[in-house]
């Protein structure tokens, strides 16, 4: 089965409140996407409350030297 092409953020957005058709259909396949973004660059988009906070609350994907006390879980 051929590699599916990356979906690239930014989507186009009819306003800024509500996901654009394509957000939504992403979101619904699941709460992390691989995507590509307008650099280039390949990243993950993370849409699900629970799988954010603990991408945020892991030091794994903190940057280097940034304090642990700045990354509070609860906050």
């Amino acid at each position: 089965m051929p590699e599916q092409p990356l979906p690239t953020l930014p989507m186009w957005r009819v306003d800024h409140i509500e996901p654009s058709p394509e957000m939504l259909a992403l979101r619904a396949n699941g709460p992390i996407h691989r995507v590509r973004f307008p650099s280039g660059h390949e990243g993950w988009w993370v849409t699900g409350y629970d799988e954010a906070k603990a991408v945020l609350s892991d030091a794994a994907f903190r940057p280097a030297g940034m304090p642990p006390a700045a990354f509070t879980p609860d906050s």
